[in-house]
């Protein structure tokens, strides 16, 4: 698997990992005027299962890191915070849309206030306004969201922030910069990892944000990962914190270890590493098509065997996950054939 594609492939396992770990720490950077407001005695809650819901009755099977957290205030009163993590790092001129489908979802079905925060990834991204309207003849409906861009914050401010997630949003800068340079991503990561165990954080934290910067920053070759893992063993020694090289290795790679567990059955068939990284990728691949076709007839109805086998038939995960798009834009089946038959997905 390609390095772009392993990327996507883990983004939205890797972003909803560091929200669950690290809830409290990521409302206070990314909004803390409401972080001074929760009260976090008491304990939140991740609506996993609710929020899953919502997306099927309205983007079934989109690829977007999507999490609703149940938390109460200090007056005693509840919260419903969605937290929108955008995935794709191409554009997306539905995402004011589906941003606002949330929300009134949301709203219709608990009635309580609402905070929606995009959290945007990639700098390529323009159609996060943090706003939609629907209005007509002085009729309608204005709503906006938070918008927080990650390239947008100060390198010197996060480098002095002992905030967790500052490290998280410096490791996700320095994957936008290295994006088409590969040169420089061996000393960028380990300087990543040198500030986390200089920041003197516990086990855990070290750990869940290790995670985090080995997936985001992937280096070109096993020798830069093999020199790389030298320098991290030393480090440890000299700080006497054997985290994440003793026992499981932890820099075995986000994508390497999930695709462990998926791809388990058909790499002991086929030989482990080669098995897992097939069986992943096969899987992913998979999945995005059954989430293509299962968008088009929740939309259209049944969808024509013809077209089924085409989307059955293609296999760059890109072209996937933007069809997935085009599957919950389009205003009808013959809207979606141009996208699909015109290849400009």
């Amino acid at each position: 698997m390609t390095e772009p594609n392993r990327y996507w492939a883990y983004f939205d396992e890797a972003w909803k990992k560091v929200i669950e770990r690290f809830f409290p720490q990521f409302l206070q950077f990314f909004v803390p005027e409401l972080y001074e407001m929760v009260d976090f005695n008491k304990p939140f809650t991740f609506l996993d299962k609710e929020m899953e819901q919502l997306a099927q009755k309205s983007l079934k099977g989109s690829k977007f890191v999507d999490k609703l957290v149940k938390v109460f205030l200090k007056d005693g009163s509840e919260e419903w915070i969605l937290v929108h993590v955008e995935v794709q790092g191409d554009e997306d001129e539905a995402f004011s849309l589906r941003m606002f489908r949330y929300f009134y979802r949301i709203f219709d079905q608990h009635g309580k206030r609402i905070v929606s925060l995009a959290i945007l990834a990639s700098s390529e991204i323009e159609s996060a306004t943090g706003r939609y309207a629907l209005l007509a003849f002085n009729s309608g409906v204005e709503f906006r969201y938070l918008t927080r861009q990650l390239m947008d914050y100060e390198r010197d401010k996060l480098e002095a922030d002992e905030n967790p997630i500052a490290l998280v949003v410096l490791a996700a800068q320095e994957r936008e910069r290295f994006r088409r340079r590969r040169r420089g991503r061996f000393n960028a990561k380990l300087y990543l990892i040198r500030k986390l165990y200089e920041r003197g954080y516990n086990r855990e934290e070290i750990i869940g944000l290790f995670e985090f910067i080995d997936w985001v920053i992937q280096l070109n070759d096993e020798e830069e990962d093999k020199h790389f893992w030298e320098e991290v063993k030393t480090l440890e020694e000299v700080r006497k914190m054997p985290y994440v090289t003793t026992g499981e290795r932890i820099g075995m790679t986000t994508g390497e270890r999930i695709g462990m567990e998926k791809g388990l059955k058909q790499g002991l068939e086929q030989g482990l590493e080669q098995g897992v990284q097939q069986g992943l990728e096969q899987g992913v691949q998979q999945g995005r098509q059954r989430m293509v076709i299962e968008e088009l007839t929740e939309r259209f109805g049944e969808i024509p065997s013809p077209i089924s086998s085409t989307i059955y038939q293609i296999e760059d995960l890109h072209r996937l996950r933007v069809l997935m798009r085009h599957a919950v834009i389009s205003e009808s089946l013959e809207e979606f054939l141009g996208a699909l038959n015109g290849g400009n997905s």
